[in-house]
């Protein structure tokens, strides 16, 4: 046992530190880089996953030539030894997302205290100069390629827009990617383990995801709070609270409304290049995107796939069966 142990260890660890040396020189995000710890805490426990990180952060530090990649191990191996212990742990699929959301949100705050520390001033401030110098770098190449000043209406847009983002709804940015990355965390994870023989609590299908019609008021009560933060002066809770629920509830309607499309696309069976061309059309034709969203509310009420129809007729098949026969096992005890 011990030996298998060591084994596991070893290979999730030299994977853990592969995956970061490829990270810090092709520039890939770190994303799946705790997958290796998860599946060993979950495999051999919250011992061997701490004594791996810790290794794996040396060997990596040594190999990159900087402490800094050993760093993001460590802070790394936070989401690793968590989300282990929970699926360990038989966890349900709501829980295991609540944990990796916020491991993640922890993740993110210590790689923002480490940039503060060493680089000096804020990670998230000089995120936002630096796509504002980028916008603003576009918008003159366009202007030197002889564009109208009509034509840059979209980039002043986006220059006034950016920082009011990141000034109100930085906590909606934030919990979105944490919670997409928690789930990416769990994907890979649950499909390692799978070929293993082992089985991971997970979600319904992706043709199955509805948003009830009660969040439609948080995404109209967002949608008209940041359009009056744009135009007027509003108090700054009444701003911040609309604007990070609007965040959140358009991401929310706006992946349920590819699954609204891509059951009827399943239904049909649409090609694979006109599912692409409606998913492209969708981020960048607005008329296309509010006419989804206007029918995933709609879906909310009136359920038009009949998902909660066919769930309400499975549940009264088993009621039908189980009065048929309630003493199915006494009557055969007493022949």
């Amino acid at each position: 046992m011990k030996t298998r142990s060591l084994t596991e260890g070893a290979l999730l660890g030299a994977l853990t530190v592969l995956l970061t040396i490829l990270g810090e020189y092709l520039g890939i995000p770190a994303v799946i880089v705790p997958v290796p710890l998860i599946l060993l805490v979950y495999r051999q426990g919250f011992r061997w996953g701490v004594i791996t990180s810790l290794v794996a952060a040396l060997v990596t530090g040594l190999a990159a030539g900087h402490v800094l990649a050993g760093l993001s191990i460590i802070i790394w191996g936070f989401v690793g030894v968590a989300l282990g212990i929970a699926l360990k742990e038989k966890l349900s699929f709501p829980k295991l997302m609540v944990i990796g959301i916020f491991a993640n949100l922890v993740v993110i705050g210590l790689n923002a205290l480490l940039y503060t520390l060493i680089i000096g001033g804020s990670q998230f401030l000089d995120m936002m100069n630096t796509l504002t110098q980028s916008i603003e770098q576009a918008m003159d190449t366009a202007r030197s390629l002889g564009a109208a000043e009509e034509a840059l209406v979209n980039y002043q847009v986006m220059l006034q827009l950016v920082p009011f983002i990141f000034r109100n709804a930085l906590p909606a940015m934030l919990f979105l990617s944490s919670l997409a990355m928690a789930f990416i965390h769990l994907a890979v994870a649950r499909l390692v383990l799978k070929r293993m023989g082992d089985s991971v609590p997970w979600v319904k299908p992706f043709t199955q995801w509805r948003l009830p019609g009660y969040c439609a008021i948080f995404l109209i009560f967002g949608w008209i709070t940041t359009q009056l933060a744009i135009l007027l002066e509003l108090p700054p809770w009444l701003e911040f609270v609309g604007v990070n629920l609007f965040y959140i509830s358009s991401s929310a309607y706006l992946v349920t409304a590819i699954s609204l499309a891509w059951y009827y696309f399943n239904q049909r069976r649409t090609p694979t290049f006109l599912r692409v061309l409606f998913v492209l059309l969708l981020f960048w034709v607005p008329f296309v995107l509010m006419a989804m969203m206007l029918l995933t509310i709609v879906d909310g009420f009136v359920d038009l796939r009949r998902l909660m129809a066919s769930k309400a007729e499975v549940v009264k098949e088993e009621d039908v069966h189980g009065a048929e026969d309630p003493e199915g096992d006494d009557s055969d005890s007493d022949e």
